[in-house]
């Protein structure tokens, strides 16, 4: 399925709030990060941090790793950090990145509002028995995309039909929070960061782990500063720290 009206419409919106798809104009360095919306926090108390140490200012876009990446082309970035290395992975072979580094891991896991009965053990029955699932879009989040992938290896793809269809990995926790829908699969870490949000992890979601990364862009007019925050978000202990806090696994500093 795809969205290319939407699409269209995200990269007008991107280019509106980062001031033009063209050359940045800039007094000193400016750095264009594009994040998956689903590490907004970690990376934004991270970034906060980087700018008073450096100096350097970093403008952050957030959205789903999939739209990011579909707007790539449009965008002259200087970093892409994505929920999934398949993201990353899918750049490089695109010729789109310089450099990447890995921070950390997540898992998918069964959310559900906490004041709704839910019983179900695994996730056939939960395909075929809850009337009000929520889905990230595949096409634009990677907890969609894991979702579609997990699904289709329980052979259940074809039977899901959700009651809402969402386009980041928040929008569908907020809903499940609020009672808009009664579960859905979404990350361990952002599942963590909510009050009334239950979670279950079962076959199909146990064996799945995403390499979160952060990438220099081809694009970027500043190869060594972008390089800087790349180094500063995925080896430094300090700015492991953010990420540890928000629940992600993260080596320890060597």
């Amino acid at each position: 399925m795809s969205f290319p009206g939407a699409r269209l419409a995200v990269v007008l919106l991107i280019c509106a709030a980062v001031g033009g798809c063209g050359k940045r104009e800039q007094d000193g360095p400016r750095l264009l990060l594009l994040c998956a919306a689903g590490m907004r926090e970690p990376v934004s108390g991270a970034v906060r941090e980087f700018e008073d140490q450096t100096g350097i200012e970093v403008d952050i876009q957030f959205a789903g790793s999939g739209t990011l990446l579909a707007m790539m082309g449009q965008l002259n970035a200087d970093l892409y950090l994505a929920a999934d290395g398949g993201y990353i992975e899918e750049a490089s072979e695109r010729g789109l990145i310089v450099s990447r580094h890995e921070i950390g891991t997540q898992s998918p896991v069964l959310a559900w509002n906490t004041s709704r009965k839910f019983e179900v053990s695994n996730l056939p029955e939960w395909v075929r028995g809850s009337r009000r699932q929520g889905m990230a879009i595949p096409e634009t989040a990677a907890i969609g995309k894991v979702t579609e992938e997990v699904l289709k290896q329980e052979g259940v793809w074809s039977e899901i039909e959700p009651h809402a269809r969402f386009v980041t990995v928040y929008e569908l926790a907020n809903a499940i929070q609020l009672g808009a829908v009664d579960s859905g699969i979404i990350w361990d870490n952002v599942a963590a960061g909510y009050e009334g949000i239950s979670i279950q992890k079962f076959a199909g979601l146990d064996e799945v782990i995403s390499e979160v990364e952060v990438a220099v862009l081809r694009t970027s007019p500043l190869p060594g500063t972008a390089t800087q925050l790349a180094e500063y978000l995925a080896t430094k202990e300090s700015g492991r720290a953010f990420f540890r806090a928000h629940g992600l696994k993260v080596e320890e500093a060597p």
